[in-house]
């Protein structure tokens, strides 16, 4: 029968098209391109989709963001709400991805990240325990290693202990972040480090990390405004020496000469003037300095406390009793799990 093998070869092709689709995942690069097909392999500085016989290794710093063939939609959500900065959200969607409705260990580990990451960046914005955020981040830390997420998670846990005023440890997480391969994240990292350093009053240390930071070679969209926030690290170090005249000068051009759009810049450049004005015994120049940043850059929760912080105190020291329980009390209420309302 002549129509036999025709059947047959129809009912192969009828059943190649209703096959279900091969599983895709996706990694978007901030070059707006994407990669796809099937993730391999994944380490803190690269993550490897695989193709049909080709293999895309990929930058973990190129990349904005993975996403899992069959993730739960609530993932999927909760990574664009942690984007943009709505952490709550991102929270709640995530409480609603039930146990064991997870097979794959990466999706897993990717939910495990995006819940600790919410919590700690909330918590960086005022908005919850920086203890709790602490933990559940260095949970994560130590038992993903090997994540693409790793530098990352480095990075906010030194933000976190440096909030609560553990500049020792937050150096150590630093000089994790330092251990990165590229040089714009080995750039922030010296920054970071040499901030930490500032936190523990090593100021000649300091000087010298900033020296280093300055000194680095990089490329990329962050490395202009990193160099001004090293000049900016080292003139706080050198005020906190005794360095003040130097200083003040440093930080004065810093203002005249940064982006005004990169406001949080200026609200670093700012409170570190009030410091160097604190130093050098110019209290009135300080709390102007500080309080630029109170009524202009209250958006930036870290910058806002320390400045609030300062207001209290100088407010106080010019017989001004009523500002600084003002100051005292906003800072108390806005920002109650900061090192600066414990003070």
């Amino acid at each position: 029968m002549k129509t036999l093998p025709l059947l047959i070869g129809l009912g192969a092709c009828l059943g190649a098209c209703i096959a279900p689709a091969m599983a895709v995942d996706r990694v978007k690069l901030k070059s707006g391109t994407q990669g796809t097909g099937t993730i391999t392999e994944i380490s803190p500085t690269e993550v490897v989709v695989e193709l049909g016989a080709t293999k895309r290794p990929h930058a973990v710093n190129d990349i904005e963001s993975v996403t899992f063939d069959e993730e739960p939609n609530e993932l999927t959500q909760a990574r664009f709400a942690v984007a943009a900065g709505r952490y709550s959200d991102a929270t709640d969607l995530l409480a609603k991805i039930k146990a064991g409705q997870v097979k794959r260990p990466a999706v897993a580990e990717d939910i495990e990240f995006y819940k600790a990451i919410a919590g700690a960046r909330a918590a960086l914005a005022g908005n919850g325990s920086i203890a709790d955020a602490g933990r559940a981040l260095v949970a994560f830390e130590r038992a993903h290693k090997n994540s693409y997420h790793y530098f990352e998670v480095c990075e906010v846990l030194g933000d976190l202990l440096s909030t609560a005023n553990l500049p020792d440890r937050a150096e150590g997480f630093y000089t994790k972040l330092a251990a990165a391969p590229w040089p714009e994240t080995k750039l922030r990292a010296a920054v970071l480090q040499g901030r930490a350093l500032v936190g523990q009053k090593k100021f000649e240390p300091a000087v010298a990390k900033f020296d280093e930071a300055l000194a680095m070679s990089a490329t990329g969209n962050q490395v202009d405004a990193l160099k001004l926030a090293a000049t900016l690290g080292k003139a706080d170090a050198q005020a906190g020496s005794g360095g003040t005249e130097q200083a003040i000068a440093a930080v004065e051009k810093i203002i005249a000469e940064a982006n005004p759009e990169d406001q949080e810049l200026h609200a670093r450049a700012y409170n570190v003037l009030g410091n160097c004005y604190r130093a050098a015994g110019k209290k009135q120049e300080a709390l102007l300095a500080f309080l630029h940043v109170d009524l202009l850059y209250s958006r930036f929760p870290l910058q806002h406390a320390e400045a609030l912080a300062n207001l209290a105190a100088l407010w106080a020291e010019v017989d001004k009793a009523d500002r600084a329980v003002q100051a005292q009390s906003t800072l108390k209420e806005k920002y109650p799990q900061s090192a600066w309302a414990q003070k």
